[in-house]
């Protein structure tokens, strides 16, 4: 028996490492020893323990999926979780299940690090026919739609949302939006059967205030938090954003706390999502998301998912970390490779809410004509990108994020620079957190008695 090679040693602290075996997804703590052992065994064609310790290790070893006869079983057994993934792959892609629309580019706001930039100057809005061409195209196994923008709650808009809403009534709605118009589009909301509204609040009146303006400069909290509580009286979900940088972070916390309180009658409608600014460096949203992992804690373990949902998001492996389920496989870095389709007002698909409006991003037309582009994210996979074919983290980070690509019209080529980051410097930050958390807990329960 030796070693497989897809395995991942992550420095902790105190000596301590995170072994994980990327092929079945398997996180083990381990101590100096015992890496000094697999360190030693790596080398080996044929492991032979030399004492009661190394059987017990190897024995252990063994029943966690690290070991393999040859490297022809090991490429054997990652060819077949390839092959069920490629299946599912294909499959999602036949079964367009969730689609998106942006109603118009043009918006009320001018917050200062949209990351659309001037879209909002393409004023248009998505016709009757675009929409049923969309329609059309994403087939009967349609389950739910997704607003988004720019803005998708303008008075222009709704004419169009009407329409939409009369072609599709049975479908699950997903609505992105910056709030201003909540109130004025209550009637039509409660029409219709939605998941949740997501709704972004930068930080107290105040810092709100500074950040997310209108066009015409003045400021938008009160008339948003008025639509939040009417929304929430009428019993929809509602998600609150927060975009956090060095700069609000601890008023964002802070107002998510108050709003906490506030709402406590609405605890199964109200959830938040605290993300940070990629205009930021990485080091500083590293900090914030340290500071609000550690915010999280403080609740119980039930209500973390709901008061943030933000981290465990970014990738199964930390989703692993702090709720415990299993670290998926990935094929492709996320759905917009597979069953991705946001339709615009200019006739244009996009893989994702995140590149919208951006034209190399776009992968084909649906209106006036159906036509899907050969070279495009979502024809994306870790079997397409050469370097991800042999690669021991493929699997965890299924090639990627493209957006982060350089200007390029390659996009079978890797973005590696996610998955060694998330591994390698955010979940020991984490894995840290967890456990000062855990000892805190123990503490607690220990001082009852």
């Amino acid at each position: 028996m030796k070693l497989i090679k897809h395995m991942i040693f992550v420095d902790i602290h105190d000596d301590k490492k995170l072994l994980i075996n990327s092929l079945t997804g398997t996180m083990d703590e381990i101590d100096a020893p015992i890496y000094k052992t697999l360190s030693k065994w790596q080398a080996c064609e044929e492991i032979v323990p030399e004492n009661d310790l190394e059987v017990e290790l190897l024995s252990n070893l063994q029943s966690r999926g690290y070991l393999v006869n040859n490297d022809e079983e090991e490429i054997a057994i990652k060819n077949e979780i390839l092959k069920v993934l490629r299946n599912d792959h294909i499959q999602r892609q036949k079964e367009q299940r969730i689609i998106a629309f942006v109603m118009t580019y043009d918006c009320n706001f001018r917050c200062p690090y949209c990351f659309e930039g001037d879209a909002y100057f393409k004023k248009e809005v998505i016709t009757p026919e675009q929409i049923d061409a969309a329609l059309k195209l994403a087939g009967e196994g349609l389950q739910a739609i997704c607003l988004f923008g720019g803005e998708p709650l303008l008075p222009k808009t709704r004419p169009a949302l009407e329409y939409l809403f009369n072609k599709a009534p049975d479908k699950t709605y997903q609505i992105f939006t910056n709030g201003y118009y909540l109130t004025e589009f209550l009637d039509l909301l409660l029409s219709l059967k939605i998941s949740q509204v997501l709704i972004t609040l930068d930080g107290s009146e105040k810092v709100h205030n500074s950040r997310r303006v209108l066009a015409n400069g003045k400021p938008t909290y009160k008339k948003i938090m008025d639509g939040i509580e009417r929304c929430l009286e009428s019993g929809i979900n509602i998600r609150i954003r927060m975009n956090l940088d060095k700069n609000n972070y601890e008023n964002g916390i802070d107002l998510r706390e108050n709003l906490l309180d506030r709402f406590s009658g609405y605890k199964d409608n109200l959830s938040f999502e605290l993300t940070t600014l990629l205009q930021d460096s990485h080091d500083e949203r590293i900090d914030i998301l340290t500071e609000v992992y550690r915010s999280d804690t403080k609740h119980s373990f039930e209500d973390r998912q709901r008061i943030n949902n933000f981290i465990t998001k970014k990738n199964s492996i930390l989703d692993h970390l702090v709720y415990g389920r299993p670290i998926i496989p990935l094929y492709s870095y996320c759905y917009a490779h597979s069953d991705g389709m946001v339709f615009d007002p200019y006739g244009d698909i996009y893989p994702c809410l995140g590149c919208v409006g951006k034209e190399r991003f776009s992968v084909g037309k649906y209106y006036p004509l159906v036509e899907f582009k050969e070279n495009s994210i979502r024809n994306r996979n870790i079997e397409k990108i050469p370097e991800c074919r042999d690669c021991i983290y493929s699997l965890l980070c299924g090639g990627g994020c493209p957006l982060g690509l350089a200007e390029t019209d390659d996009f079978f080529r890797p973005m590696c620079y996610s998955i060694k980051t998330i591994l390698h410097k955010e979940l020991p930050l984490f894995y840290k957190e967890m456990e000062e958390a855990m000892e805190k807990s123990s503490e607690t329960v220990n001082n009852a008695y």
